[in-house]
C-alpha cells in the first residue's frame, strides 16, 4: 500500500541506488546525499543507503506545474485557499513538487479576492510545512485576453489592461504573483508587459489573435513564454502563422502545452518537440469542474456546450505522454516537466534537476515510470508507506 502521509526521516541521509534522470537529458546509476532538505551529494552506486529503493527504479527531480487551475473538485478560483491543500497532496501524488496556481478570468474585484487568497493560503503552507507538493506562487489568467479566442473565459470580463489593474493583482498576491497570461494584442498590454517583465514576473502569450510579425513584438517587449501551445490562438497557417512560430524560433522562450494527446495531437506534439526540445514545458492546464454542466468528455474537461474548458491531465502521465508522441526517451522526456519548467520560473539553481545545492524535491518511478514516491526536501510526501517498508527490509 503506498500511503500518502509524512514519515519523519532523520536530517541526513542517502537515498538510493537507483538509475537517475538527473533532469539535463542524461542518466547515471548512483545515490542522492541529502542533509538539510537538499542534495548534499551525487554518490556512486555502490555503498550504504538508509532508504533503498526497488530494483529498475529511477529518481527524477520533482516535476513542476505552471499551469494549473485547482485539482480534484477544487477549483483555485472559486475555492480558494481550500484548494491549496488539495491541490498540494494532489500533486505529490503524481510526482510533482510544485505548483502554480492559476486564478481564472472572473469579475476583477474577485480576481483579486481569490489572488490574495491563494496567496495567503500558499505561505501558510510554506511556514508550517507543506504535505505535499509546494505551492510556487500564482498566475493570472486573464482578464486581458482577445475575445476572439476567449474559450471558457467569459466575454463580458474580459477588460484592457492598465497600469493600475497590474500593479492591483501584484499587490493582492502579496509578492507570489509570478506570471501573468495576456493577449499581446489587447489594449495597454504591451506597457503592462514591459514592467512586469522589469519585475521578474513572467509573461504568456494566451488566448490571442497576434500573427508571426506581433509576436516577434511581444518577444521584444518582455513576452517569454507561450501559454497552452495551439490552444486558444490562431493556427499554424502556411502563409499567415499565428505568434507561435515566433516563440518558437525564439531561443529566449519556453513553450507551454497540454500533452493528452487531445488538445495536441500526438504526431503535433512530435514536431513541436523536434523544433523546440529542452524549452518545451507539459502544463496541464487541469481544470475541476467548474459547474454542474461540466464533464470529462474524450479525455478533456467540457463546459456544457462541449466547449473545451481545460485538460484532465496528470503531469506524470504528460511525461509518459511525450515519451510515446516523440519517441524519446524517459529522460528526455522529464526534461519536459523538471528542469524546463524551473528555467521558466526563474527556480533553476533552486530546483528542476538533480545536483548539489539544489532542493532534495524528487520523484521515484518503477520499472514502467509510474510514481511510487515523493520526496520534497528530502521528506516523502507520498508513498512514506512504501519508503518505511523498504527501509525496515
Amino acid at each position: 500500500m503506498i500511503g500518502n502521509e509524512v514519515t519523519v526521516m532523520p536530517d541526513s541521509l542517502i537515498l538510493g541506488p537507483a538509475q537517475l534522470a538527473v533532469g539535463d537529458g542524461t542518466t547515471r546509476y548512483g545515490r542522492i546525499a541529502i542533509s538539510g532538505g537538499r542534495i548534499a551529494d551525487v554518490l556512486e552506486g555502490s555503498g550504504p543507503s538508509d532508504i533503498p529503493v526497488p530494483s529498475g527504479a529511477t529518481i527524477t527531480p520533482g516535476l513542476i506545474d505552471v499551469h494549473t487551475n485547482g485539482a480534484d473538485d477544487h477549483l483555485f478560483l472559486r475555492d480558494q485557499a481550500a484548494a491549496v491543500g488539495v491541490a498540494s497532496a494532489f500533486y505529490a501524488r503524481c510526482g510533482a513538487t510544485g505548483f502554480v496556481a492559476s486564478i481564472m478570468t472572473a469579475p476583477w474585484e474577485s480576481m483579486l479576492h481569490a489572488g490574495s487568497a491563494v496567496a495567503e493560503a500558499a505561505h501558510e503552507l510554506e511556514e508550517t510545512g507543506p504535505l505535499g507538493a509546494r505551492c510556487l506562487g500564482l498566475q493570472f489568467e486573464g482578464p486581458f485576453l482577445n475575445p476572439k479566442f476567449r474559450r471558457v473565459h467569459r466575454a463580458e470580463w474580459l477588460l484592457p489592461a492598465t497600469m493600475d489593474r497590474v500593479r492591483s493583482a501584484v499587490e493582492a498576491c502579496r509578492g507570489a504573483l509570478v506570471m501573468m497570461a495576456m493577449a499581446p494584442e489587447v489594449e495597454g498590454v504591451a506597457d503592462a508587459a514591459r514592467w512586469l517583465h522589469a519585475q521578474g514576473i513572467v509573461c504568456a502569450a494566451a488566448h490571442t489573435s497576434a500573427k508571426y510579425a506581433e509576436g516577434v513584438l511581444a518577444i521584444g517587449v518582455g513576452f517569454r513564454t507561450l501559454t497552452h501551445a495551439f490552444n486558444g490562438m490562431g493556427p499554424l497557417d502556411h502563409r499567415e502563422p499565428s505568434l507561435l512560430p515566433a516563440f518558437i524560433e525564439d531561443s529566449r522562450t519556453t513553450i507551454q502545452f497540454i500533452c493528452d494527446g487531445m488538445h495536441v495531437a500526438p504526431p503535433t506534439v512530435n514536431v513541436l518537440y523536434r523544433a523546440c526540445g529542452d524549452r518545451l514545458v507539459i502544463a496541464s492546464d487541469n481544470m475541476p469542474p467548474m459547474g454542474p454542466d461540466y464533464h470529462i468528455e474524450g479525455g478533456v474537461m467540457r463546459a456544457g456546450d462541449g466547449t473545451i474548458a481545460g485538460s484532465a491531465l496528470r503531469v506524470d502521465q504528460g511525461v509518459r505522454n511525450l515519451m510515446a508522441f516523440a519517441h524519446i526517451p524517459f529522460e528526455r522526456a522529464v526534461i519536459a516537466g523538471t528542469a524546463a519548467p524551473a528555467r521558466l520560473l526563474g527556480l533553476d539553481r533552486e530546483m528542476g534537476t538533480i545536483a548539489p545545492g539544489r532542493r532534495a524535491d524528487l520523484a521515484i518511478w518503477d520499472s514502467e515510470y509510474r510514481v511510487v514516491a515523493t520526496l520534497l526536501a528530502g521528506m516523502p510526501v507520498y508513498g512514506a508507506d512504501y519508503l518505511d517498508a523498504r527501509a525496515a527490509s
